[in-house]
């Protein structure tokens, strides 16, 4: 199954929050070969300015803070295709009412345009106006259920 992992997903599992054993179980089945992972390219914007504050935080700096980045970086990329959209998709985006928040409804016309029947969302709600028979809308904890557990 192709799934599209919002980047609250990704920093979910990066800071060990509240829905971190769902995320690696599901990361997990990614790593696999199970599923396929996928994420917006301007998740990986994102992810490297966030941990480049937290290695700053840890009085980590430059140039050793550049080779800890690469490495952590380079481990995400191998693990999802980073996924992106041109010019026109953006603009649907922007002009798309289902969605109040802009970068969500990026996140969407991404995961969309990828072709993935699931996005993974801590924050299902900002998603609740999406066609779910066009992708899926899920949380961690909804898709470990639905997908993981066989009973």
């Amino acid at each position: 199954m192709r799934l599209f992992l919002d980047t609250n997903i990704v920093v979910e599992y990066l800071e060990h929050r509240r829905y971190f054993h769902e995320v690696r179980l599901i990361l997990e089945t990614i790593r696999d070969g199970q599923n396929e992972g996928f994420v917006s390219q301007g998740c990986i914007y994102t992810l490297v300015y966030l941990l480049e504050r937290v290695l700053k935080t840890r009085n980590i700096h430059r140039p050793e803070q550049t080779m800890i980045l690469r490495r952590m970086m380079s481990s995400i990329i191998r693990l999802f295709t980073p996924i992106g959209i041109g010019r026109r998709e953006m603009l649907d985006a922007m002009t798309n009412l289902q969605f109040d928040d802009l970068e969500d409804s990026l996140q969407h016309q991404c995961a969309v345009e990828s072709q993935c029947g699931v996005l993974l969302t801590i924050n299902v709600d900002d998603y609740k106006n999406v066609d779910q028979t066009q992708i899926e809308v899920l949380s961690p904890s909804a898709f470990v259920e639905q997908y993981l557990r066989k009973e």
